[in-house]
């Protein structure tokens, strides 16, 4: 038990080093306060939104269309050889 405590203490400071990682990664480190947690907040807001736009940019369908494209056979168009009937 106190190994898998200790294995989760771990995981979660290096969790929270990463986050801290990645959210001054814009060059911000230097208006970085560690002792003044609140200046940290407006950073990992920030990457937060650019990180939601960027997800809901990326097209999840494309990579399978490309492919599947070769698999696929191509559309035929029928073109009646009659008029419509009235």
């Amino acid at each position: 038990m106190r190994y898998l405590l200790l294995v989760g203490l771990f995981c979660f400071a290096l969790a929270l080093d990463l986050a801290l990682f990645v959210s001054a990664s814009d060059d911000t480190v230097e208006s970085f306060d560690p002792f003044r947690p609140a200046t940290l907040l407006p950073i990992v807001a920030g990457r937060r939104h650019t990180l939601e736009s960027q997800v809901c940019a990326l097209d999840a369908r494309h990579p399978f269309a490309v492919l599947a494209a070769p698999y696929r056979e191509p559309a035929q168009q029928e073109i009646p050889t009659q008029p419509p009937s009235r």
